[in-house]
């Protein structure tokens, strides 16, 4: 279920993750493949909104998160980064990383069916989403 009934994704983020997607290589996984293919097809179906416009609650790079499963109400927190960013032990994944895949552009409160290593649908909750604004911010020109 999502609050504003389709993907959100800032302008410059929509550049950036197109360009991401040209470039990124050909040595991945199957499931590295599904995911960056599940975000081409996310940022086709995206709504595309200024910076202005974008709500502060929707997940996006920079962003710092929390999840929780519906079944073990287990939770999990992380932050979604640039690809160069990523920290695993701070729980800091890259965009391109199949799970921010799956919940950019989605806000919080949304739910959503996630698949982790068990190959186990899953529902989770959105429960927190925060910016964090003095993260290394995109230069991209428009």
């Amino acid at each position: 279920m999502m609050k504003y009934g389709s993907y959100i994704i800032e302008k410059k983020e929509y550049v950036y993750l197109k360009r991401l997607l040209n470039i990124s290589g050909y040595d991945h996984t199957l499931a590295h493949k599904l995911a960056l293919e599940k975000l081409k097809q996310k940022l086709e179906d995206a709504l595309i909104v200024d910076e202005t416009e974008m709500p502060l609650d929707i997940i996006r790079i920079n962003s710092i998160l929390k999840i929780r499963s519906l079944s073990t109400t287990s939770t999990m927190p992380l932050q979604i980064v640039i690809p160069m960013d990523e920290q695993l032990n701070k729980q800091k994944l890259s965009v391109l990383s199949p799970l921010p895949i799956a919940l950019i552009g989605y806000s919080e409160g949304d739910t959503l069916p996630l698949v982790f290593a068990n190959n186990n649908e899953e529902k989770y909750i959105i429960e927190e989403v925060n910016q964090d604004i003095n993260a290394n911010q995109l230069d991209i020109p428009i």
